[in-house]
C-alpha cells in the first residue's frame, strides 16, 4: 500500500453464521480484533474465562445482561461492557435482533470463533464446542 493511502476495514464474512470481523489480527499487527456479532435470537453463551485476553463489548442495538464476576448489569445502543482478563463473565441478549462490536486484546480468538462456529453447525451445544476448544484457545467454560 503507498503512504498515500489510507487503509480501510469493514465487516467481512468470518464464516459463522452472522458474525463479522472488522479487524482482524493481521490488521493490527496483533494487538487487537474487531468482531461484530449479530443475535437474530436471545440467548448467549455459557459463563466462560478469558486468561490471556481483555473483552470489550460495545452495544450497538437491543439490550442486553451481562455477568460480570459476580455483578449483573443490563445494557443499550451506546454502552460499553470491559471484561479483563482472568473474569468469570456470560451474556444474553433481551430482544432479538442485538448486535453488538467485540474487540479482543491482544488479538488471538478468531480461529476459536470460527471454530466454535462450524462445531455448533455440527450440531454440538455452545458449552460442548467451547469445553473441546478450551485446550487450545483461551475461552475456558466455568461453573
Amino acid at each position: 500500500m503507498r503512504k498515500d493511502q489510507k487503509q480501510r476495514f469493514g465487516p467481512r464474512p468470518l464464516g459463522r453464521p452472522n458474525w463479522a470481523i472488522v479487524a482482524a489480527s493481521t490488521d493490527t499487527s496483533g494487538a487487537y480484533e474487531l468482531f461484530e456479532e449479530t443475535r437474530p435470537e436471545t440467548g448467549g453463551p455459557p459463563p466462560h474465562v478469558h486468561r490471556e485476553h481483555e473483552e470489550s463489548f460495545i452495544v450497538l442495538e437491543g439490550r442486553y445482561i451481562f455477568t460480570r464476576g459476580v455483578d449483573e448489569i443490563e445494557v443499550g445502543p451506546g454502552e460499553v461492557v470491559l471484561i479483563p482478563r482472568g473474569t468469570r463473565h456470560h451474556f444474553r441478549s433481551l430482544v432479538a435482533p442485538s448486535r453488538t462490536l467485540i474487540l479482543i486484546a491482544p488479538a488471538g480468538l478468531e480461529v476459536f470463533f470460527l471454530e466454535m462456529g462450524t462445531r455448533i453447525a455440527a450440531g454440538a451445544t455452545a458449552f460442548e464446542a467451547m469445553t473441546a476448544l478450551s485446550a487450545h484457545h483461551d475461552s475456558h467454560p466455568v461453573p
